[in-house]
């Protein structure tokens, strides 16, 4: 049986993001680096994913974000997300009692001269005509299909609820009195606890993080785990959980119709020939 060619350029958003968080399988990865690095559209992509990686990093550590999520809140953003996945609109206004002001972060300083390659892992060094052709003017923003638009408007939704809970966990003066210092949460990575009602504020976390240890977080493994469960789609994120008393993944991939998204629960060990499938949940 013949092998299947490699993708030629232009890549699609897709499969430079699958490229990017090391979703494909490492021969496919080592077909794709070299065509990837001559092309100045592809490297300008993954540097926005580079961007987008770090400013993510540099709010994850900072003061003002990191306090423990008040109970109330939680439950607040359970609702929500709940009233989200079954297709319905909350109200807009709320008491005034829930309000909370928000203290908008400094704006990050990029450097519009910066010629530093992306950090993806692997990053080979560029070639000199790959990192000439980097000083181009910055291409016009990518455009969507209307299909592929519809597709994300889940999870436009869902990052917007997110984006209301860091409103309030940065406010947090509103929910906690003055004199109360702010309690940091822990900086190394931990499972977190998942119900078997497999929650949608838990498993919608998820998404945007690619921070899974153990063997799943081998090049390649990610893609054939997926496989294995009997899927075929881009990750939107993934993460460890405790499921049952045990560790377990949880694996957000784009969902069956758009916008839905489901959320896959496997065991550490899952690759190909064992998904080790726990549970899974359509969520949209």
């Amino acid at each position: 049986m013949a092998a299947r060619p490699a993708p030629q350029p232009p890549f699609s958003t897709d499969l430079l993001a699958d490229l990017h968080a090391d979703n494909v399988s490492p021969e496919l990865s080592e077909q794709l680096w070299p065509q990837v690095r001559e092309d100045p559209e592809s490297l300008r992509f993954l540097r926005s994913l580079d961007d987008v990686t770090a400013e993510l990093q540099a709010l994850g550590q900072d003061s003002r974000i990191l306090h423990e999520m008040p109970p109330e809140v939680t439950a607040r953003l359970d609702r929500l997300l709940d009233d989200l996945s079954r297709g319905e609109h909350p109200g807009e206004s709320a008491p005034a009692e829930q309000l909370a002001t928000v203290h908008p972060l400094p704006p990050r300083r990029i450097s519009a001269e910066s010629t530093d390659p992306p950090s993806t892992r692997p990053m080979p060094a560029l070639s000199a005509e790959a990192a000439a052709a980097q000083d181009e003017p910055a291409a016009e923003p990518i455009r969507l299909d209307t299909p592929r638009s519809r597709r994300w408007q889940w999870l436009t939704a869902v990052a917007a609820a997110v984006a209301v809970l860091a409103g309030t966990l940065i406010a947090i003066d509103a929910v906690r009195g003055p004199g109360q210092a702010p309690k940091a949460l822990p900086t190394e990575q931990t499972a977190v606890p998942l119900d078997d009602d497999l929650p949608t504020a838990t498993l919608v976390s998820a998404i945007g993080r690619n921070d899974v240890t153990g063997p799943l977080a081998a090049p390649g493994a990610m893609a054939g785990c997926i496989a294995a469960a009997g899927y075929e789609r881009p990750v939107l994120g993934s993460m460890n959980v405790t499921f049952r008393g045990a560790p377990a993944v949880v694996i957000i991939l784009t969902g069956p119709q758009p916008p839905e998204i489901t959320a896959l629960v496997v065991g550490t060990g899952c690759g190909p020939g064992d998904a080790q499938l726990l549970d899974q949940r359509d969520i949209g």
